[in-house]
């Protein structure tokens, strides 16, 4: 227990992270950033957000190669010579974990499962047993300074959903090896390929112009566009009294699932059409074919549960931020969808 408490004590007596942001992307910020997860949706808008700055930025990936389209478009977050994409990466190797953050000072985890992952191993793998591995390589660092653990709003060991199991799990274990650590609990993140409105026209596309919704879509939502989210990270790095702590962050305004899907189709000036179908039976149908990321397991499981802030939580107003509506955050992406397809009257049809 004493080798635990002087442990401990090491990482929280870490030196303060001095950050210079009035430069632009050619003038060095302080900061050099390992970040796990880059080739994530929101990999590219947390990089950019420290990128913009002049930060180094560090993007290790498990892809073969860096001329992948979701791999090279990392090397526009920063400035010609600030930013290092490290394919093949193996995190399973304890060693290339270490050597990945070797000079950096902030650490920044976006993992999180693939859409195809069924069984909780793998679930277990990727949301306990990698992060668990990343902080304890932040704590042998000395030059670590902040590690910042993205996790997830609803974030129970009694969901039902997987991911929110194990997702809250993964955020005790992180705490356990870095105390130092900050974590976020993002509501649904709105944004350009995002897993909520981008997820809504795919399925309507393959569906015959349907979504497949498993009850009355009552569940509540708090979505949040995930610049904000990019810039409540930003802040946290500048204030130290985060250190240690969680932060839920959402938007401004709380919807139902109906409420959104109403949303969606009203800026596109076409009626919602609704393939309601039991829950139990897309469950084993979800059984026997292979997960698809518009339609899975986890997908199904999480469209019951309400996804919002908890109250007295810290919030992203602790960070300084003020949110955008998401009717805001809509008219930022739904033009690239508009474009991209030729206009709604070519995706939806009456």
């Amino acid at each position: 227990m004493q080798k635990v408490l002087r442990f401990h004590f090491s990482v929280l007596s870490r030196p303060k992270l001095h950050i210079y942001d009035k430069g632009g992307k050619h003038t060095p910020s302080g900061i050099r950033a390992t970040i796990h997860g880059g080739t994530s949706f929101s990999g590219i808008y947390m990089g950019g957000m420290l990128g913009n700055i002049g930060s180094e930025l560090i993007f290790p990936h498990n892809h073969q190669y860096n001329y992948e389209d979701h791999v090279r478009e990392l090397k526009t977050t920063s400035g010609p010579g600030q930013n290092w994409l490290l394919h093949d990466m193996n995190y399973d190797n304890k060693e290339m974990i270490e050597w990945t953050m070797k000079n950096s000072n902030v650490v920044v985890n976006l993992l999180g499962p693939r859409k195809h992952l069924k069984n909780r191993k793998d679930f277990e793998w990727i949301n306990i047993t990698v992060p668990k591995r990343i902080a304890e390589a932040c704590a042998k660092n000395p030059g670590v300074i902040r590690l910042i653990h993205f996790s997830a709003c609803g974030a129970n060991p009694h969901a039902e959903s997987l991911d929110l199991q194990t997702k809250y799990i993964g955020e005790q274990e992180v705490l356990n090896a870095f105390p130092n650590a900050t974590i976020f609990r993002p509501s649904v993140m709105v944004g350009d390929n995002d897993d909520f409105a981008y997820h809504w026209q795919v399925q309507k596309r393959y569906f015959h112009n349907f979504n497949i919704v498993p009850d009355n879509c009552q569940a509540k939502r708090q979505p949040i566009f995930v610049q904000d989210v990019a810039q409540a990270m930003l802040n946290a790095l500048k204030m130290p009294e985060t250190i240690g702590q969680t932060y839920e962050l959402g938007g401004p305004h709380v919807y139902t699932l109906l409420e959104c899907y109403e949303m969606f189709h009203n800026i596109v000036q076409r009626p919602p059409k609704l393939a309601h179908i039991d829950k139990q039976l897309l469950l084993k149908i979800a059984q026997y074919i292979p997960n698809w990321k518009y339609f899975n397991i986890d997908y199904i499981l999480k469209h019951g549960d309400d996804m919002i802030v908890q109250q007295g939580s810290k919030t992203i107003d602790d960070l300084c931020v003020r949110p955008l509506s998401l009717t805001q955050a809509l008219q930022n992406i739904f033009w690239d969808i508009q474009a991209r397809y030729g206009g709604s009257s070519e995706l939806y049809e009456r």
